[in-house]
């Protein structure tokens, strides 16, 4: 069992490895939530996007009129990436879990797909507060799983086999009790789902020939609520899943 500086060190060498997947996937650099995490931040001047990646959501931020945006990420790659994309943002390297950044800096946190990413949440979510000045916005994107304990872990081990770095997917439920041990006030949150090609999620990844096939085993072995719950739609021949829904939480909370 690798401690959480090795898994950290793990998550900054496969996104450092994984620039061009991320810069380019249309899953991440487009889509109405984005736009929604934009619009929750709009009247912000000074903004944090913690996991930046390719730096879509910086970017999107800073070309909406933040006048200034810091894009961080622990994988120096991926902050080079998001800086060269956006020119207009700042970048730094840094842990999502120990901000160097001074108490009530900013007047709006944002942080998309990633959170599955982090050891402890908790933390993360405490530095949130930490960095926030009073009355700031914290608008929080990531993946969702079913509340069902069982599908959970389905979800959670296929995501492990994609992605070395993959720690846990939570369910809404799990994120509003996080938010509870804190003193950010959660004032919006909804789930929706985006459609995602089974070849492209694995190809972003680069994952190796013999984790594809224990994955698409795994998906053609799923459970039928998960089938239902994801809406899985299999290519035309019928024995080859194509694509499915994933289930994604959209979180908007106040200092």
């Amino acid at each position: 069992m690798t401690n959480d500086t090795d898994r950290k060190q793990d998550v900054a060498a496969a996104f450092g490895d994984a620039t061009d997947g991320y810069r380019d996937g249309a899953v991440l650099k487009e889509g109405t939530d984005l736009d929604q995490l934009v619009d929750w931040c709009q009247d912000a001047t000074y903004t944090l996007d913690v996991a930046t990646g390719a730096g879509h959501v910086a970017g999107a931020l800073a070309e909406t009129g933040v006048s200034r945006v810091v894009a961080a990420d622990l994988s120096p790659e991926m902050v080079r990436t998001a800086t060269t994309e956006y020119p207009r943002i700042e970048g730094v390297a840094v842990d999502a879990e120990r901000l160097p950044f001074a108490a009530d800096r900013f007047d709006a946190v944002t942080c998309r797909f990633a959170a599955h990413h982090f050891p402890d949440p908790a933390a993360f979510l405490a530095e949130v507060e930490r960095v926030l000045e009073p009355g700031g916005v914290f608008a929080l994107e990531d993946l969702c799983v079913p509340n069902d304990p069982e599908l959970a872990a389905y979800v959670n081990r296929i995501e492990r086999l994609r992605d070395s770095g993959h720690v846990e997917t939570y369910s809404r439920t799990r994120w509003l009790e996080l938010f509870e041990e804190t003193d950010l006030t959660v004032e919006t949150d909804r789930e929706a789902s985006r459609r995602l090609e089974v070849d492209a999620w694995l190809d972003r990844m680069d994952v190796p020939a013999d984790r594809r096939r224990e994955i698409r085993l795994l998906l053609s072995d799923a459970p039928a609520a998960l089938e239902e719950a994801f809406d899985f739609q299999d290519a035309g021949d019928g024995e080859r899943l194509e694509s499915y829904r994933t289930s994604i939480l959209l979180l908007r909370a106040r200092r």
